[in-house]
């Protein structure tokens, strides 16, 4: 307990005071709390003030019996005068801690804290983990975030030891993707925060923040190991076993036509998409347009930050960041009784789909240009509330 009268035994209690403080704020169980701590610092604070001056006037006052270990007075005053100068500018560098403690309160004084979510139960939660490059990734399905679905991760450094998880890696709307598509979608950010490194080493001078999504350790470790990360991203779990097959162009939107879809798809679900955009296919007419034009692939084209999506001989592929949407078909020489070609819209004509399949492939050539994965590209739409976060 405090005396009030004796300084020594006050400053050594006031000290173990903080130093208990300063233990016990290592954690805080509520956050709450920090509002009530800084009102009490910030009147410390004050008292400190108040201390450091008394000291100096203390050193002031008794100059005159102030001696060196040698006895020389002049000696000891001076040091006297001396300490007395520190603590009064140590009084004064106080005044601006004092002022950005009150700020801080008036700020915390703002915020409403809410409870923390109840903790997930992930016993029984199927984990992926797979080696790219340094790293060892691992997610897991987390609890949805209204009509969000999303995975948690975590980012190792066998070698350094160090870790960050996150709960952040959003995956669309619908059915929860698969572990394997988790995956791939963490590479796809990965990669662009190793590509983000590249820029900074290239651009030394540019103090720009291009990517703060990870910290520095995980950015350095994704651009040592691209081949790594692009492997995961070619691999699209979701898309079939294309064995034996080819794969048509259908059609391809961008901008306000590819929106409209990606509506649907935010809406109703990817195979209300295909159901849509099956109205563009003419059967054999479609599938000659687009061996006359080319149009035909050994797999689904998918590009970097494309979904997928498939559903009897269709596949759907989609990117809610680019803004555009793709319907390809199985093709096989023999002719296939699930095309649907009874119902046909008809305004719609196979060089119309020809045509899409022009711009699909000349946005594509856009894309393996190396230009930035989020740079709006002209006439698209913005869409907003799409895509992932990280």
């Amino acid at each position: 307990m405090p005396t009030f009268t004796h300084p020594v035994d006050d400053a050594a209690e006031a000290s173990q005071a903080l130093r208990g403080l300063a233990h016990a704020t290592r954690t805080f169980t509520d956050p709450a709390d920090t509002y009530p701590v800084l009102g009490d610092l910030l009147a410390g604070v004050r008292s400190l003030r108040q201390v450091l001056d008394q000291l100096a006037a203390a050193h002031i006052g008794g100059r005159s019996r102030a001696h060196d270990d040698a006895g020389n007075q002049t000696a000891g005053a001076t040091a006297a005068l001396a300490a007395a100068d520190e603590l009064h500018q140590a009084g004064t560098l106080l005044d601006a801690v004092h002022d950005r403690v009150d700020e801080a309160m008036s700020q915390s004084g703002r915020i409403a804290w809410h409870p923390a979510p109840e903790p997930l139960d992930t016993s029984g939660v199927v984990r992926a983990t797979v080696q790219a490059g340094e790293l060892t990734l691992t997610v897991w399905p987390d609890a949805p975030l209204g009509e969000h679905q999303r995975y948690a991760y975590r980012i190792e450094h066998p070698a350094t030891g160090q870790s960050i998880e996150g709960r952040d890696l959003f995956t669309g709307t619908g059915a929860p993707v698969s572990p394997a598509r988790a995956l791939r979608e963490l590479a796809v950010f990965l990669s662009a925060a190793g590509e983000s490194r590249q820029y900074a080493l290239d651009h030394p001078g540019d103090h720009t923040d291009h990517d703060g999504a990870f910290p520095e350790w995980v950015a350095d470790a994704a651009h040592r190991s691209p081949d790594s990360l692009a492997e995961l991203i070619d691999h699209d779990p979701d898309l079939p076993d294309t064995a034996g097959r080819r794969w048509v162009s259908v059609v391809f939107l961008q901008g306000e036509d590819a929106d409209r879809v990606l509506d649907i798809i935010d809406r109703d679900g990817t195979g209300a998409a295909i159901d849509h955009l099956t109205g563009h296919d003419f059967g054999e007419e479609t599938t000659q347009a687009a061996l006359e034009n080319g149009y035909v692939y050994d797999t689904p084209p998918v590009g970097t930050l494309d979904r997928t999506a498939t559903r009897g001989a269709y596949a759907l592929t989609y990117s809610p960041f680019l803004g555009h949407v793709s319907l390809l078909r199985a093709y096989d020489p023999a002719p296939d009784p699930e095309l649907r070609t009874a119902h046909m819209p008809t305004f719609a004509s196979a060089s119309a789909s020809a045509a899409g399949a022009a711009e699909h492939a000349q946005a594509r050539g856009r894309r393996s240009e190396g230009k930035d994965w989020f740079a709006r590209r002209p006439g698209a739409s913005v869409s907003q509330g799409r895509g992932l976060a990280l």
